[in-house]
This record gives structure tokens, C-alpha cells and sequence, in this order.
């Protein structure tokens, strides 16, 4: 899951251990993590996952250069 927090780095608890969002955002999948930040309804705003954007192909290497059609010699 991930969270965006009204404050850039919001501290919270859980089981005791400190954690930290970091510039606005949380992730994890820690099922006690998520608890806390669900009943942080104030100050943090669970976000949907990113859509998948598609990715660009990977630019193509150049062609090989063919030899020219002039002879080198003259």
C-alpha cells in the first residue's frame, strides 16, 4: 500500500519501532503498518497504486554503415 502524508516527514509507531514517511510517502506491505496508517486518517491519505504506464521501447541501436559505393582508391 502506499501514503502520502500532509507533512514531508511524518514519524509514527508501530509495535514500538519508529518509522518515517519520506518526502510526502510511505510504502509497505506490513499488515500492523498499514493499520496504524489507516487510523492516521487526519494526516495521511492512502493513494491507489501507480497506473503501469507502457513502457517505451529501447532505442535501437544504429545501423551498421555500409561501405560506400566510391572506391577508396583513386
Amino acid at each position: 500500500m502506499k501514503y502520502e502524508s500532509r507533512y514531508v516527514e511524518l514519524g509514527f509507531y508501530v509495535n514500538g519501532e519508529y518509522r518515517q514517511f519520506s518526502g510526502h510517502r510511505y510504502a509497505t506491505e506490513d499488515a500492523d503498518e498499514i493499520a496504524v496508517l489507516d487510523a492516521l486518517v487526519s494526516d495521511v491519505v492512502r493513494v491507489e497504486d501507480e497506473e503501469v504506464t507502457e513502457e517505451k521501447p529501447a532505442a535501437k541501436a544504429p545501423a551498421p554503415r555500409k561501405a560506400s559505393a566510391k572506391s577508396s582508391a583513386e
